[in-house]
């Protein structure tokens, strides 16, 4: 049951997740911040024009100043800084769902910025840019995490130089933990046209704001809760529980997004659907028994242990 948890929990939410990256990607309207800022723009994005794209990194750079991004994310910066003191998993709980909040206002602020300063841009485009964003930051992410972790591996063999070497083992094992990012999660599936599946990307972006998922949502982190102290007779009766909110969490999610893009057929939700899962529960498979706690980030997500 767990994978089908973790599905759920994690499907929409990662959306809002990749549409999030600008907070740390636009810079300053001063041109020395600018140049900066541009620095961690990609070059080119697949499926936007040229031209598009162009338009688009200027509303990102005059949006720096935005009071409303600016809030949203001294908001975030606060949360991340109370991530060093987050103890136990009910702390940890909390502070996730006052991220989900505080992603929403910045993702709602960025694009309703960008679309006000040059309402000619084309949404879809904004999307695509925001996720490849998203993806080039996580990716710079890693690479400083992988150069802290040889840098301490590093002084750790000078400072005690007759201690065994690392096995290498150790860091690839940690890197094939890591979760699937958006772009793999929600990418194309064959037999889906392109158009179609950027369609089901935007909806399930708009669905996550629906009243029906986001009230099952809250109902499903209250089960999780009562579940983590519940002994295993307890934990057992729960199960049906578990499997019967699931199954309206799904049924709730496919109606939001099918009202969201109205236009897509029910024979194409399903199939997006029916591909989407099938990745998320292959790439639970593959962290197998080791994959106990998925760790707290900046924006976390994941099942809950």
């Amino acid at each position: 049951m767990r994978p089908a948890l973790f599905l759920f929990a994690t499907l929409f939410a990662l959306v809002g997740f990749a549409a999030d990256a600008p907070a740390d990607a636009p810079a300053a309207q001063k041109p020395a911040r600018q140049t900066k800022g541009q620095s961690n723009l990609p070059e080119s994005v697949d499926g936007v024009p040229a031209e598009e794209y162009a338009k688009i990194r200027r509303a990102l750079m005059m949006s720096y100043g935005n009071e409303s991004i600016s809030a949203a994310r001294l908001r975030l910066n606060e949360l991340k800084e109370r991530t060093r003191f987050t103890k136990g998993r009910n702390e940890a709980e909390d502070l996730r769902l006052d991220f989900e909040k505080a992603r929403d206002a910045m993702v709602k602020a960025t694009m309703d910025s960008v679309l006000k300063i040059d309402a000619s841009i084309n949404k879809d485009s904004l999307v695509f840019t925001l996720n490849a964003i998203e993806e080039a930051t996580k990716k710079r992410g890693q690479e400083a995490t992988q150069r802290a972790r040889e840098k301490e591996a590093a002084e750790a063999k000078l400072a005690k130089k007759d201690a065994p070497e690392a096995k290498p083992e150790t860091t690839e094992a940690k890197v094939e933990e890591k979760p699937m990012t958006p772009v793999q999660l929600l990418a194309d599936v064959e037999g889906v046209s392109a158009e179609d599946m950027t369609k089901f990307r935007i909806a399930a972006l708009v669905a996550q704001k629906d009243p029906t998922v986001k009230e099952l949502k809250a109902k499903q982190n209250e089960m999780r809760k009562e579940a983590e102290f519940a002994s295993p007779d307890e934990k057992k009766n729960m199960r049906n529980d578990f499997e019967v909110l699931i199954a309206d969490l799904r049924k709730a999610t496919l109606a939001a997004v099918s009202k969201a893009a109205p236009s897509l057929s029910k024979e194409t939700l399903e199939k997006i659907m029916e591909a989407v899962e099938g990745r998320a529960k292959a790439a639970a498979a593959k962290k197998g028994t080791k994959a106990t706690k998925t760790p707290l980030k900046p924006f976390p997500f994941g099942e809950k242990k």
